[in-house]
């Protein structure tokens, strides 16, 4: 058991309140459509906050279809219905397609979905995504985290620290979690049965039944060591139940960490799980981490854009981190929240980058093993970077290259790559300088439960970034 130290952030506790409430925080992702309708049903389940999410709609033109098919898919919810917004972003051809150069335009759907946070009255914005699960366990404990570190005018950044359950178990304890789920819709009994996937007569097993099916999966598929009971509603809901399924190898101390630590190890997972305090630390680094892309909370008035020249894969979170840095945000991460990758989704930059898109990648000589560094989205990074120094005056030198990590070049090769347009490859992840930025797609709203609103296109192109602008201007 953590110990909560009072006054830990000066200024912070004690100080006089309205009462808070989970829906001050919200939730914003983008999507598509076919992953939202998997995914959204389970981050309502175990996230209480405000939810916003942007999609593009499946097919070129009008989004009110594939809104009106989302409709159905916000009425069978859990919680209040009210809480949750859906942006349908009308599919423009330049965002190309499955077949073709996809320019799925991630960091533009960010940006709805944050604006439409607004429209929930949140107070707070945590930047998410749709194949994690968000948890808040105590959240009078998550809302005075939230609160004591974000305060208004403070340019802080509360990280929300990332994990992953291992894909070789993931899928089944997913799919008797969506039974579970199934079953509570049918019955108004809290759990008196539940129905196992694998039958194919539909008969309802007793609830210890069902725990033996998970034991036994566990025994054949798994280590045979592993012998701590799940709740298998949310099996991985707080820091207790995540250290045993860390020890028990069945979930990673950190998303990626054995496949890209960079990305996440700055969170620091063994201060994280330790029992001395339940406050929020600092990030401890002498300089921003280079590629850290935590997801973080900030307080909606002061939440910066996301940079939109970046689609698709590669750098779009990366680059966020970076520019709060360069912005002077100082990063914190809360105790008393987590969110997990369930792999239910094959990740995008696998799904995107293939057929002669990869051959040229993997064949170009200025090419890299380490996608990440030479494959999709990369081609923005020389300009993302001499904007960064230009508004904020934040060079590659203001990175910590630090953490070894054998899968990435080292420290020169990369910044060799990162000075120069002509020494990236594969520009499908990059709407650049020498391109138009897309037109302005129709949106259609669907909020609370009923529609709200719809935009019509315009021909009007998206505002591109100044060459030398920096998006924190508001800030006071």
């Amino acid at each position: 058991m953590c110990v909560a130290i009072r006054g830990w952030l000066r200024g912070g506790r004690g100080v006089s309140r309205a009462p808070l409430r989970m829906t001050d925080v919200c939730l914003f992702s983008p999507s598509t459509p076919g992953r939202l309708r998997a995914a959204l049903p389970r981050i309502a389940s175990t996230w209480g906050g405000s939810i916003s999410i942007a999609v593009v709609a499946d097919v070129v033109g009008d989004p009110t279809r594939t809104a009106s098919e989302l409709e159905g898919l916000v009425s069978t919810l859990e919680g209040d219905v009210a809480r949750v917004s859906i942006a349908v972003v009308e599919k423009l051809e330049e965002f190309g397609d499955d077949d073709h150069e996809p320019r799925f335009p991630v960091n533009f759907l960010r940006n709805i979905a944050r604006e439409k946070c607004s429209e929930l009255g949140a107070t707070w914005v945590l930047a998410h995504d749709v194949d994690f699960e968000c948890f808040a366990p105590n959240a009078s404990a998550f809302l005075n985290d939230v609160s004591s570190v974000l305060r208004p005018g403070q340019r802080h950044a509360l990280v929300v620290p990332a994990f992953e359950l291992h894909a070789r178990w993931s899928a089944k304890m997913n799919a008797k979690r969506d039974a579970i789920r199934n079953h509570r819709k049918r019955h108004t009994a809290t759990l008196p049965a539940v129905t196992d996937v694998g039958t194919s007569d539909g008969n309802a097993f007793p609830a210890a039944f069902f725990e033996s099916l998970i034991e036994r999966d566990r025994d054949r598929v798994i280590e045979r060591e592993m012998r701590t009971p799940l709740n298998l509603t949310f099996p991985y809901s707080d820091r207790e139940r995540l250290r045993k399924l860390v020890d028990e190898r069945r979930l990673s101390a950190g998303f990626q960490v054995r496949y890209f630590p960079r990305a996440h190890a700055p969170s620091n997972y063994n201060q994280w799980f330790s029992n001395v305090t339940c406050e929020p630390y600092r990030v401890a680094a002498h300089k921003h981490p280079w590629y850290y892309e935590p997801y973080v909370i900030l307080r909606a008035d002061m939440a910066l854009p996301f940079d939109e020249s970046f689609v698709t894969y590669g750098f779009n979170k990366v680059q966020y981190a970076h520019e709060l840095a360069a912005a002077g945000f100082v990063f914190y991460v809360t105790k008393n929240a987590h969110t997990v990758h369930t792999n239910v989704h094959l990740t995008r930059a696998m799904a995107n980058l293939r057929g002669k898109d990869l051959e040229k990648c993997l064949t170009h000589p200025a090419g890299s093993k380490d996608y990440r560094i030479a494959r999709i989205g990369h081609s923005c990074i020389p300009a993302f970077f001499r904007r960064m120094q230009c508004a904020y005056g934040f060079t590659l030198s203001s990175l910590d290259f630090s953490l070894a990590d054998d899968d990435v070049p080292v420290p020169q090769d990369l910044l060799f790559r990162l000075q120069s347009d002509e020494n990236i490859v594969c520009y499908a992840g990059c709407v650049t300088d020498l391109e138009e930025s897309t037109r302005t797609p129709g949106i259609a709203t669907f909020r609370g439960g009923r529609w709200t609103n719809v935009t019509p296109r315009s021909d009007a192109r998206r505002r591109k970034r100044g060459h030398c602008e920096r998006f924190d201007g508001h800030i006071t």
